[in-house]
């Protein structure tokens, strides 16, 4: 088993992809279900996001689950990114679920967006 190349690169995105997903399945999961009241279904828009993650992660070619993800980091932070400045409401208790709940799909697309450019940065071959 190598360390370098091609392979390193599909397991490491395999594995962002894996942590991605199962962070936004719980996002969603716990946002449509955890607040009191009526929610709405887009509450359950990161766990549709975190199950196109999981299904890239077996992705059989490199590129398509590197740059499918990428795409989906892109359309979580579109949907969350707005929520970012209000964080510090979620903290001090003045933000609602959603607001957490987008705020938290955005840190997690963050993450994994890290996350693959470390997967094809540390991947890279060696020039000679």
């Amino acid at each position: 088993m190598t360390t370098t190349g091609p392979n390193l690169r599909q397991r490491m995105t395999e594995r962002v992809l894996l942590a991605m997903g199962a962070l936004l399945i719980v996002i969603g999961v716990s946002g449509y279900f955890l607040p009191e009241g009526r929610v709405h279904w887009t509450a359950l828009i990161p766990a549709i996001l975190g199950v196109l993650a999981l299904a890239l992660s077996r992705a059989k070619s490199w590129p398509v689950a590197a740059f499918g993800g990428a795409a989906l980091c892109a359309i979580a932070l579109m949907g969350g990114g707005s929520a970012l400045p209000q964080l510090p409401g979620v903290f001090m208790g003045e933000a609602g679920a959603a607001i957490a709940s987008r705020a938290a799909t955005a840190l997690v697309a963050i993450l994994a967006l890290i996350g693959l450019a470390l997967a094809w940065l540390r991947a890279k071959p060696e020039s000679a």
